[in-house]
């Protein structure tokens, strides 16, 4: 789900089975080796520990789960994935990785000692993000049916509760830095919404959607999304991340699909209490492949000329900015054949569609008939 990680130390972009670690100094370049009968394969999803000494990555047709270990880049450990998976993400303690797996099922696996995975929780629909809170007493998980899910851990077993007011799937979950009570979620409803998790409240609702000022973006999305069977009424969210700002305010940023200005948003909390300020609207070049705050920053990521911009936050007088302190080409002294891959695609599977039942069945039995009258 993602192609970029980064931290202070190390930047690493994914593009097909090609991975490029920038240490600031020099690149390094990585290949995972594949079959023959693995054409379409590439890494669809990277994260860094938390105590940045370990890189996961997952790949879609080989279904690999290779940890790397830091900053050598020297693999410690790889799994064979029983299904293909859509998110990973290490455990709070930086021991384990969970891995959210595109039939509904989160498995563990302890690449320390080695141990294979272990089914923790399923959905009954395809898991698009998940997450382990900061005092390890639940996983967080979230799927294309609306649903966020709030398992205690290790008894997953035991639901503490569901934060259930999205209309569309649910892409993204993130804890709030400044304030760890509360859960953070983007979806293809076009909404960013807080939530009081431990017990299942909606806190605070973000409506991101109304801030696309191109009516045009709109009407072709709903265009496109009808022919294929599925009604929609907004613009989905695609990309989001989040960052610490101070003590009581959180700064987010999100970008509606196929709308090129970055939304950012500065989300405060007093006494339990949510307020929301639209900072900047950041006009980009094109829609980037995937974005990511880090410590005082944001990295863009152009899948097209394969630039890392680094974007720095500047914080004056109550007024946040941004400002592009370097560009990084990645890829540059590699040369390597990209597949290209249509985001439109990878967003339209999100929806389900809605079908009559009846008049297709109806349509069906009419051909069946013509056809016999033909033979006749």
């Amino acid at each position: 789900m993602s192609c970029i990680a980064a931290n202070n130390f190390l930047l690493i972009v994914a593009r097909d089975l090609h991975l490029d670690c920038y240490n600031h100094k020099e690149h390094s370049y990585f290949d995972i080796s594949k079959k023959p009968e693995e054409n379409d394969d590439h890494i669809c999803d990277i994260t860094l520990s938390s105590d940045n000494k370990y890189l996961a990555i997952i790949t879609s047709v080989s279904k690999k789960l290779i940890i790397y270990d830091l900053p050598q880049m020297t693999e410690f450990k790889c799994f064979i994935l029983p299904r293909s998976a859509s998110k990973i993400r290490f455990s709070s303690d930086n021991a384990n990785i969970l891995v959210a797996d595109k039939s509904g099922d989160v498995l563990i696996y302890d690449f320390i000692d080695g141990n294979s995975g272990t089914k923790l929780l399923g959905h009954l629909s395809l898991l698009l993000d998940v997450l382990q809170t900061y005092n390890n007493k639940y996983i967080i998980t979230c799927d294309r049916d609306e649903k966020i899910r709030v398992s205690c851990y290790p008894n997953t077993y035991n639901i503490q509760t569901y934060c259930l007011g999205h209309k569309e799937f649910v892409n993204h979950i993130e804890i709030l830095p400044h304030n760890d009570k509360f859960l953070t979620s983007s979806s293809g409803d076009g909404t960013v919404i807080c939530w009081d998790y431990e017990n299942g409240k909606l806190c605070y609702t973000i409506n991101a959607y109304l801030d696309v000022d191109d009516n045009k973006l709109s009407e072709n999305f709903y265009k496109i999304m009808d022919e294929e069977g599925v009604e929609i009424s907004r613009l989905p969210i695609v990309h989001y991340t989040i960052t610490k700002l101070d003590k009581k305010s959180s700064l987010i940023a999100s970008m509606i699909h196929s709308f090129n200005k970055i939304l950012i948003y500065k989300l405060e909390t007093n006494d339990n209490q949510f307020k929301h300020q639209k900072e900047e609207m950041l006009l980009l070049k094109r829609f980037p492949a995937a974005m990511v705050f880090i410590k005082g920053a944001l990295l863009l990521y152009d899948d097209v000329d394969y630039i890392v911009s680094i974007m720095s936050i500047i914080n004056c007088n109550d007024k946040i900015t941004f400002q592009i302190d370097k560009k990084i080409t990645m890829f540059e002294d590699k040369i390597v054949t990209f597949n290209s891959r249509l985001s439109l695609d990878a967003i339209k599977i999100l929806y389900k569609r809605k079908f009559d039942n009846v008049q297709e069945y109806q349509e069906r039995k009419k051909q069946r008939i013509e056809k016999l009258s033909k033979l006749i």
